[in-house]
């Protein structure tokens, strides 16, 4: 294929163009027209690991999560036929859709979905994607302004022909949707692709462990105004922190503000792999730091701002210290963006807090509960190693 002339290069193999990220905002409304652009965007070629989505509860392996499945099935809307697919759609308003395809009878690892040759209905393959959804079910449980479809596919009936709408043909397939946009997809089991799902909810999703919200950390930037804004506000001053000595308080003109720049549509890995790290520093540097996230293709402005910064691969961070652009840092290594924060932060003299030392508890109390632990287990008619 020929190159656009001023691409967005990724930090994957494929480069993503600007013109492409601008001109893919249709919107649909019922799910014949949804799943013929799907299918038209079905992604055909590119690594898996490069898209994704996911997400479904049901947990069969261990009696004692039965309870949280319950809880998880609550919340999981299971589709049935096409129908229930377009009302749960509608539904969903301008929610994040969290769409898992999967199949009891296949199961293919993500490694080997270009492989012709690839068996998916092993019982080895089977458990990957049960552990699979094992895992995916936590993500059901915590991330409550999110929506869960699943459709299990069978070997017959409507939930097949849904697949096919789709254009899917390998499980597990797990899709994430916004505005009735497919934002993104991921195919397919294995090690490490629970993690890259989990990513994806917090990047799409702005949800993460415990009910925490990206929003209370991380500033959502869709237009010079909100970037003005953004650049002019000061963080507080912040008291300690539990477990830290000391809390934060720094000039205006000294905070760092960052402003991380990537892009909604089919998100390169790179994306979605840094952003925990980006939500973990804002949450640890407040009161020195002040974080935002910007989409070059949310619409003409952002991409205007991005050509502007002269980013051209994403993700992309800008440093600004008063109103000026101090660093800049292209790719998705977390420690290497904590290095460019930690540079500033020692250039300007600026002491971060420190974690007070965790005082131990003496020998004697020690014994005492190793002694507790002895008695409790001879009691319960079993060994130990106290």
């Amino acid at each position: 294929s020929t190159a656009s002339p001023d691409p967005v290069r990724t930090q994957h193999k494929h480069p993503i163009t600007m013109a492409a990220q601008l001109a893919s905002s249709a919107v649909m409304a019922p799910v014949a027209r949804r799943v013929a652009q799907a299918r038209r965007r079905a992604p055909s070629s590119r690594n898996p690991r490069a898209t994704v989505c996911m997400s479904a509860g049901y947990d069969s392996v261990q009696a004692r999560r039965e309870a949280e499945s319950l809880k998880v099935d609550s919340r999981t809307k299971q589709i049935h036929s096409l129908a229930e697919l377009d009302a749960a759609f509608t539904l969903a308003d301008d929610k994040l859709i969290m769409l898992a395809i999967e199949s009891e009878e296949e199961c293919v690892m993500s490694d080997d979905v270009w492989d012709r040759n690839n068996v998916a209905g092993t019982e080895t393959n089977r458990e990957q994607c049960r552990q699979l959804s094992a895992s995916l079910a936590r993500i059901a449980r915590e991330a409550d302004n999110v929506v869960f479809l699943r459709v299990e596919v069978l070997e017959s009936g409507e939930t097949r022909q849904i697949a096919k709408e789709l254009n899917i043909t390998k499980f597990p397939t797990y899709q994430y949707w916004k505005n009735d946009d497919l934002m993104w997809q991921h195919v397919g089991a294995g090690a490490g692709v629970a993690a890259e799902l989990s990513e994806g909810v917090l990047y799409y999703g702005g949800q993460g462990a415990a009910g925490l919200n990206v929003s209370d950390y991380v500033t959502e930037i869709d237009s010079r105004n909100d970037l003005g804004n953004f650049i002019e506000s000061c963080a507080a001053p912040t008291g300690p922190l539990p477990g830290f000595d000391a809390g934060m308080d720094v000039p205006c003109e000294k905070q760092l503000a960052i402003v991380d720049i990537g892009v909604d549509k089919d998100a390169p890995h790179g994306c979605l792999h840094i952003f925990p790290a980006v939500l973990s520093l804002a949450r640890n540097t407040q009161g020195f730091t002040r974080w935002a996230r910007m989409a070059i293709d949310k619409n003409a402005e952002t991409a205007d701002i991005a050509r502007e910064f002269g980013v051209d691969t994403v993700p992309s961070f800008v440093f600004l210290a008063d109103g000026k652009v101090v660093d800049r840092y292209s790719g998705s290594d977390r420690v290497e963006l904590m290095n460019h924060v930690l540079a500033f932060q020692k250039a300007n003299g600026i002491r971060l807090p420190e974690r007070g030392a965790k005082r131990r508890m003496s020998t004697a109390e020690a014994k005492e509960i190793a002694r507790q632990a002895r008695e409790r287990a001879k009691a319960e008619g079993r060994k130990t190693g106290w």
